[in-house]
């Protein structure tokens, strides 16, 4: 969970996973806790929104220990989670329950310190190839509109370990827990829906933070169009962000949960900030070969920041709400 990030738990949680040889799966608010390329390293789990293969590993196991981890709408898959509490170890900064038992003054990294020294025998556990996501190859279409399944997937053969995910809230995080990160703490993302708008801000303090990481920012429309001038502080200090606008006139969720007209959102030109604000490129993208070019040419502008203004159809969706769409169907 998010909490190994905060108390820099990674090293030790790895360890405890490779002692063991016990599995591990993130939160999505605490996606990239360890590298994503790590044998023992599953994916994202969501709920009903993450694949079908891991959520039935993660909730057919006999012990989930929750490290760090905080229970929040998003990070169970809009309560879709199926967390046996009888089998359900969970320690935070604040709490530590064992079963429908609590312990209080127990510190999280003392208990993931003790976890690690502790003489353990749990029984192995085979992780099935189901679980392995494959690597394919993105084979570009040019002339096809773009989507946001195709758009994701070129972002994730895009990725280096030089570069930092800025996610915001919305459909454009649920389709980045599929992306790869290389290194720990190359994923940020605030996980609630009451922080829409942090990935443009969240992007320029990454830079101040660490210049030699290139933030790669996916935004939705909505959540843009709040702290969009943000970019302007950009600018100022030269830094270099590649902003990715999913452009679906609206706020894509909210039209999946209820549908109505107050979805919808005035269309920008949001290729052409950069001329507002006297630096940037600007690109507008409506096919593959659009999104082609603006990444190549965003890749080489590395003195200033790049947007893509990339128009989706409203009704267009991640592969993740399609799964929990689905789920949340059989309710109906």
């Amino acid at each position: 969970g998010v909490e190994i990030h905060r108390f820099g738990l990674g090293d030790e949680v790895v360890k405890l996973a490779e002692k063991h040889h016990l599995p591990m799966c993130a939160t999505l608010l605490g996606k990239s806790v360890v590298s994503e390329k790590h044998p023992l390293y599953l994916g994202v789990y969501e709920g009903a929104m993450c694949r079908e293969p891991i959520r039935r590993f993660v909730e057919e196991s006999d012990c989930l220990i929750l490290l760090g981890t905080i229970m929040t709408d998003i990070d169970l898959g809009i309560f879709t989670a199926k967390l046996d509490f009888s089998k359900r170890i969970l320690v935070t900064s604040e709490m530590l329950q064992i079963r429908h038992h609590h312990y209080h003054d127990v510190l999280l990294g003392d208990f993931v310190k003790g976890l690690l020294k502790a003489d353990l025998k749990p029984a192995k556990r085979a992780i099935p190839a189901s679980c392995r996501r494959e690597d394919v190859e993105f084979v570009l279409e040019p002339d096809n509109p773009i989507t946001t399944r195709r758009l994701f997937e070129r972002i994730n053969e895009l990725l280096d370990e030089h570069m930092v995910v800025v996610a915001d809230v919305g459909d454009c995080l649920f389709a980045a827990a599929d992306l790869t990160i290389y290194r720990h703490t190359e994923f940020i993302s605030p996980a609630y829906y009451t922080s829409m708008g942090f990935a443009i801000p969240a992007a320029v303090g990454a830079q101040f933070a660490n210049r030699g990481l290139r933030p790669i920012v996916l935004v939705g429309d909505g959540a843009f169009q709040m702290t969009c001038l943000e970019l302007s502080t950009a600018v100022r200090h030269n830094f270099n962000p590649i902003v990715v606008v999913l452009n679906n006139k609206g706020y894509t969720t909210e039209r999946f949960l209820h549908e109505g007209e107050f979805n919808d959102i005035l269309n920008w030109e949001y290729h052409r900030l950069p001329d507002l604000l006297g630096g940037g490129w600007g690109f507008e993208v409506h096919t593959e070969g659009d999104l082609e070019k603006a990444l190549n040419a965003a890749l080489a502008n590395s003195d200033r920041f790049s947007l893509l203004n990339v128009h989706l159809d409203p009704a267009d969706i991640s592969p993740a709400l399609e799964r929990l769409a689905k789920t949340l169907s059989k309710k109906i």
